[in-house]
């Protein structure tokens, strides 16, 4: 999320309209509908702001400006379905262009919601988009990677190859080092030896270095070189802050019992996955250790680099590693 922040304000610097919308459980079409709505009212202002408020009310939306002009609501009369409402929101870029000449960022984040409506979504969404070639970019974003993958990739789906894929990999060892390092000399405070193994727990991983440097900062007090304890400290909290999660993770698997025992596998075995000892240990066949693998890999837990094989969160892997063996199931 920061980085497509980041990247809708450099668009917004170099005189383009910036539009930003998250579809985070929106799988309906109408709460769709409302995502749109209101991220072209807060997003958009001035005069291209009023034309697509009037727009809106033209099609029988009632809109309504927030106090001071910021942000705005909307709400559907009833007199078109949500279908076809979607389908005229999707051509607003047109409008927009219109009325400014510049092009606009449009970025669909969690767009794998979006998706999961009832309908034809992503073929609406390839009649309207390729004819925005002058007036709109889009920049599709989503937690699912698998999913988000096989939307683009998939020559079955309308989608198939409207879209570069962008991959993130881990911050850089040095980069991240000195960020937390000059943060904490900020505040008069020394990460000490525990920044090391900060660095080799979270591996690159944004969130994760985030919320652990977080918790070292709060471990360490003004004046202070943070050592082995403050670091054991930090951890600590970190596991109470993200242990509820993990087992919904767990529970989330149960229907796919292949997947827990990779899962456990990749977080435990020091021999590779197809390895005889490890799909002994494992009580996996070579069938359901890569069926298990490609259903990890679709929900965006497990990764393939170029050493062999990852769990993306280094804290989960943690986790895992703690759990035990197939027993704990």
């Amino acid at each position: 999320t920061s980085l497509i922040l980041k990247v809708l304000e450099d668009a917004r610097r170099i005189g383009m309209n910036t539009v930003y919308v998250d579809f985070y459980g929106a799988v309906a079409v109408h709460e769709i509908v409302r995502r749109l709505e209101e991220a072209y009212l807060r997003d958009l202002a001035g005069p291209v702001r009023r034309a697509v408020l009037n727009l809106l009310r033209s099609w029988s939306v009632r809109g309504k400006a927030a106090p001071g002009g910021v942000g705005g609501e909307v709400e559907l009369s009833g007199r078109r379905g949500p279908e076809a409402e979607l389908s005229r929101l999707l051509d607003l870029p047109s409008t927009v262009y219109e009325r400014t000449a510049a092009r606009t960022l449009v970025v669909f984040d969690e767009f794998q919601d979006f998706l999961r409506a009832q309908g034809h979504i992503d073929g609406l969404i390839r009649s309207k988009i390729q004819f925005h070639r002058d007036q709109a970019s889009y920049l599709f974003a989503g937690s699912e990677p698998g999913m988000l993958a096989a939307l683009f990739s998939d020559r079955k789906r309308p989608l198939y190859d409207q879209a570069r894929p962008i991959y993130l990999g881990p911050l850089p060892y040095g980069d991240l080092s000195d960020h937390i390092a000059g943060r904490f000399e900020q505040g008069a405070r020394d990460p000490g030896e525990a920044l090391d193994a900060l660095l080799d727990l979270v591996r690159g991983h944004p969130q994760r270095a985030m919320l652990l440097a977080h918790h070292l900062w709060e471990q360490t007090a003004r004046g202070v070189t943070a050592g082995a304890d403050e670091f054991a400290a930090a951890l600590q909290a970190v596991q109470r802050e993200t242990d509820e999660r993990f087992e919904q993770t767990w529970l989330a698997l149960a229907g796919a019992p292949n997947q827990r025992r990779v899962l456990l596998a990749l977080a435990q075995s020091d021999a590779s996955l197809y390895s005889r000892r490890t799909l002994e240990a494992f009580a996996l066949e070579k069938g359901g250790a890569e069926s298990g693998l490609r259903g990890l890999i679709a929900l965006g837990e497990v990764q393939e680099v170029e050493g062999g094989l990852v769990i993306v969160d280094p804290l989960l892997e943690r986790w895992a590693r703690r759990r035990g063996g197939l027993r704990a199931q």
